[in-house]
């Protein structure tokens, strides 16, 4: 399954990101890709699953999976203290 182009403004240093992903529900978790970019800097890789701890999980995967690549970019954004998409995601 595919998450067109959104985006998520991180809320303490307030860069808006721009991501798109692909997603596939398994019988154990959920498992997703997914390109961020913000500004004009380069494009990462983010990637992760997420256990299915409930047949609702597969109901709300595209939301789950909307909240883990958004929870993935505040923590990578927490941890640049101001660099430019540099860190611990691989470049695309």
């Amino acid at each position: 399954m595919h998450i067109t182009s959104s985006t998520h403004e991180h809320g303490a240093s307030g860069k808006v990101y721009t991501y798109e992903a692909d997603f596939a529900i398994g019988a154990d978790a959920i498992t997703w890709d997914a390109v961020v970019s913000e500004g004009g800097a380069q494009a990462r890789s983010f990637a992760g699953s997420i256990p299915l701890t409930s047949p609702a999980i597969k109901t709300l995967a595209e939301q789950a999976v909307r909240d883990a690549i958004v929870k993935r970019i505040d923590t990578f954004d927490d941890k640049r203290t101001g660099e430019s998409m540099a860190g611990d995601a691989r470049q695309v």
